[in-house]
């Protein structure tokens, strides 16, 4: 009986030829997804970098300005103890007698005058606590700030961390004490009995508010994390630049300075200072000259206690590169003018204005 031609077919596949075109089309839809796939994950870590970039950028502007903003905050005080004749060094040994006699200067600042310099700090100790050439970028600012913590300590059950630095106010007087572990409430912070009372017509009246004082000194690294001594950048270190800064407190069981990495990224910390210096009487009111207005802005203030108000520029960048990418734009930091780079990092400046509260207040004629 011969088959039907149904029956012979029925169990034939497919030939050679059509499994090769098979497989060459799968090869093509296999390649577009691959460059797809691969697209899409470049794109997603450019993505990456990018919202990195912005949130370093926006944290830093935001830490500083809110430091800058509660500059000469010291508690109940009202009218600040006159500023010594010179700057104070920002790096002096941290007795309660030395920063005491700084108290009345609550910011100042070393500016690079172009980028290729740094601050000049010869004047100051603090190469000692690791501003030195290897740990400070060219062309970017060391700005300093003094305040109080803006949430005092608890008192009744509340001790105070030893070698920790405090400030007890009252409107018109203080005292910076060192703590030594005392249980506060009618002590101080360093054990002795308080001296400072709030009149607020309560009898008896209560003790002033004891809150932790600050030292404050940003500056901008070369790296994010330093081989050296305290975090000082070496040779081979990373080469992140970084905003970092100098913190007064308690530090390996004493009263000392120690550095603290802040954010990846920032490459230039740049300030201009809005002074205020007219009228150029003492208000009878205030004791102090001028009406909290900015009267000028400059990056070399004569008079540090007439700062209150400050202009803040960050430029900050990728901490990695970006391939094929090239940073040919220029950026404007205030006074200073930051070529094209030139390289494959991508970069942002952000800006703010910043009114230092504080100081503006106590020149508010009434």
């Amino acid at each position: 009986m011969t088959n039907s031609p149904i029956a012979r077919n029925s169990g034939s596949g497919y030939s050679l030829i059509e499994m090769m075109i098979a497989m060459t089309i799968g090869m093509f839809l296999l390649a577009g997804l691959t460059v797809i796939f691969a697209n899409s994950s470049e794109a997603n870590r450019e993505l990456q970098k990018t919202a990195q970039q912005i949130e370093n950028g926006r944290y830093a502007a935001g830490l500083v300005f809110q430091d800058l903003r509660h500059a000469g905050f010291y508690g109940h005080l009202t009218r600040l103890p006159a500023a010594p004749v010179s700057l104070p060094d920002p790096c002096i040994s941290p007795t309660a007698a030395n920063l005491t006699a700084a108290l009345g200067v609550y910011m100042q600042a070393y500016n690079a005058p172009d980028l290729a310099t740094r601050p000049d700090l010869s004047a100051t100790t603090c190469a000692a606590q690791g501003l030195t050439s290897a740990n400070l970028k060219p062309g970017s600012d060391v700005v300093v700030i003094r305040r109080a913590d803006t949430v005092d300590v608890l008192t009744g059950t509340s001790t105070a961390i030893l070698n920790e630095v405090y400030i007890q106010a009252t409107s018109n007087r203080f005292e910076i004490q060192i703590g030594n572990g005392a249980v506060l409430g009618t002590n101080k912070a360093n054990g002795a009995a308080s001296t400072l009372f709030l009149s607020n017509n309560i009898v008896p009246s209560p003790p002033a508010p004891i809150r932790k004082y600050h030292v404050h000194i940003y500056f901008v690294a070369p790296c994010s994390a330093g081989s050296g001594a305290g975090g000082v950048c070496q040779n081979g270190d990373d080469a992140i630049p970084t905003l970092k800064r100098i913190e007064l407190g308690a530090v390996g069981g004493a009263t000392a300075y120690r550095i603290v990495p802040l954010v990846e990224g920032i490459e230039y910390l740049r300030v201009e200072y809005g002074t205020d210096t007219l009228p150029n009487v003492v208000n009878v009111d205030t004791s102090l000259t001028g009406d909290a207005s900015v009267d000028v802005f400059t990056t070399t203030p004569a008079n540090w206690t007439t700062v209150i108000a400050a202009k803040l520029y960050l430029l900050a960048r990728n901490t990695e590169a970006t391939a094929g990418y090239t940073d040919n734009k220029t950026y404007t930091l205030g006074t200073l003018a930051v070529p094209a780079f030139n390289d494959n990092f991508k970069r942002h400046v952000f800006a703010t204005d910043i009114r230092i509260m504080n100081p503006a207040e106590r020149r508010e004629i009434p």
